[in-house]
């Protein structure tokens, strides 16, 4: 997809859960469009549904109303299980506690969606290889999650979000358990892949550093945007 055509666009997004007797209102009408190769930075105080905003427009949850389409593809118009399908061969994820699985090798948590979307491991092998060395650990492919730092983790949670080669990736709070150092290298990676392979990164933070430096800021409050800010970046 070329640079600057639309990747997602949302409309009229609503959600609410239902809290005992009461409805908790979390999205209340958001409208957004994001281009192609965009890193965009949603920002806001806890608790103003930018967690749920990126799981809507990521189709890990559904809203009430409103509408998703990535790549022109009406995503909440599918069943459950075209869904999945949809999400395992077309968006990726960096969450801030990284669900790498403790029992698997970095290398095999990163084919994982690869594995998932029924390819074999033999298949999978090489651009395993190939992203664990981009983010910095051929030498720790062998390596289970509790043998590697958190900044490691990260990495290794960035790699399998590009397993599947999506063009359109969220991430949640992606530096919000790293030290400075580790937080820094982390988005100077997410920087480099955007800007070289023309990835699109949907960023929910409280990181200024990391707001300041994308191409979008987006800030919500109270289930609302607040605010867009195109960034002029040097």
């Amino acid at each position: 997809m070329a640079r600057n055509s639309v990747i997602l666009q949302a409309k009229g997004l609503h959600k609410a859960y239902r809290l005992g007797r009461s409805k908790v209102h979390v999205l209340r009408g958001v409208d957004l469009s994001v281009n192609s190769g965009q890193i965009v930075a949603v920002i806001g105080p806890s608790g103003v549904g930018k967690s749920t905003l990126l799981h809507i427009l990521g189709t890990l949850d559904r809203p009430n109303d409103g509408t998703v389409e990535v790549g022109g593809t009406d995503v909440f118009r599918f069943n459950n299980d075209e869904l999945a399908r949809f999400r395992n061969e077309n968006i990726g994820f960096v969450f801030q506690f990284h669900h790498l699985l403790p029992e698997f090798s970095a290398l095999e948590n990163v084919m994982m969606p690869g594995m998932i979307g029924g390819h074999s491991q033999n298949a999978l092998e090489p651009r395993a290889h190939m992203l664990l060395s981009e983010v910095g650990l051929s030498h720790r492919i062998d390596h289970r999650p509790g043998e590697l730092s958190g900044g490691e983790m990260q990495r290794v949670a960035v790699a399998r979000a590009l397993m599947r080669d999506p063009k359109l990736i969220f991430a949640d709070e992606p530096s919000g358990n790293l030290d400075q150092a580790s937080s820094r290298a982390l988005h100077e990676l997410l920087w480099k892949l955007s800007r070289r392979e023309n990835r699109t990164f949907i960023i929910a933070t409280h990181n200024r550093e990391l707001a300041d430096s994308a191409d979008k800021v987006i800030e919500m409050f109270d289930g609302h945007i607040k605010n867009e800010q195109l960034n002029q970046i040097v």
